[in-house]
Protein backbone atom coordinates (compact mmCIF):
# COMPACT_ATOMS: atom_id res chain seq x y z
CA UNK A 1 0.00 0.00 0.00
CA UNK A 2 1.42 3.18 -1.08
CA UNK A 3 2.02 5.68 1.79
CA UNK A 4 0.25 9.54 1.52
CA UNK A 5 3.58 10.99 -0.15
CA UNK A 6 3.63 8.27 -2.43
CA UNK A 7 -0.22 8.31 -3.21
CA UNK A 8 0.61 12.19 -4.31
CA UNK A 9 3.76 11.47 -6.55
CA UNK A 10 6.94 11.34 -6.61
CA UNK A 11 7.92 14.58 -4.90
CA UNK A 12 9.95 16.59 -1.81
CA UNK A 13 10.98 15.52 0.63
CA UNK A 14 13.22 13.75 -2.12
CA UNK A 15 15.61 12.15 1.82
CA UNK A 16 12.31 9.65 1.54
CA UNK A 17 13.71 7.93 -1.11
CA UNK A 18 16.28 5.51 -1.62
CA UNK A 19 18.15 4.96 -5.39
CA UNK A 20 18.35 0.98 -5.03
CA UNK A 21 19.26 0.69 -9.14
CA UNK A 22 20.89 2.65 -12.32
CA UNK A 23 20.87 1.50 -15.49
CA UNK A 24 23.22 3.37 -17.30
CA UNK A 25 22.11 2.40 -20.91
CA UNK A 26 18.89 4.57 -20.16
CA UNK A 27 20.19 6.65 -17.95
CA UNK A 28 17.59 5.78 -15.40
CA UNK A 29 17.36 5.25 -12.06
CA UNK A 30 15.14 2.64 -9.96
CA UNK A 31 14.08 4.77 -6.41
CA UNK A 32 12.82 2.89 -3.33
CA UNK A 33 10.38 4.89 -0.90
CA UNK A 34 11.92 4.32 2.65
CA UNK A 35 8.26 4.60 3.83
CA UNK A 36 6.13 2.35 1.92
CA UNK A 37 8.69 0.43 -0.62
CA UNK A 38 7.00 2.10 -3.61
CA UNK A 39 9.18 1.97 -6.46
CA UNK A 40 9.90 4.74 -8.79
CA UNK A 41 11.51 4.70 -12.23
CA UNK A 42 13.56 8.33 -12.46
CA UNK A 43 14.81 9.44 -16.07
CA UNK A 44 15.01 12.35 -17.94
CA UNK A 45 10.92 12.21 -17.95
CA UNK A 46 8.46 12.42 -15.27
CA UNK A 47 9.16 9.43 -12.69
CA UNK A 48 6.56 7.18 -12.56
CA UNK A 49 5.62 4.59 -10.40
CA UNK A 50 6.61 0.86 -11.58
CA UNK A 51 5.61 -2.77 -10.28
CA UNK A 52 7.60 -5.12 -9.79
CA UNK A 53 7.35 -6.75 -13.04
CA UNK A 54 8.11 -3.41 -14.46
CA UNK A 55 11.20 -2.80 -12.36
CA UNK A 56 12.68 -6.23 -12.91
CA UNK A 57 12.08 -5.94 -16.59
CA UNK A 58 13.89 -1.90 -16.50
CA UNK A 59 16.46 -3.44 -14.43
CA UNK A 60 16.98 -6.83 -14.71
CA UNK A 61 20.94 -6.94 -13.33
CA UNK A 62 19.37 -5.97 -10.20
CA UNK A 63 17.75 -7.99 -7.61
CA UNK A 64 14.50 -6.37 -6.72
Amino acid sequence: MLCTECQSGYHAPYDRFERVATNPEAPSFLMRCRVCAALWHENSGPPRLLTQTQSRWLYPAERI
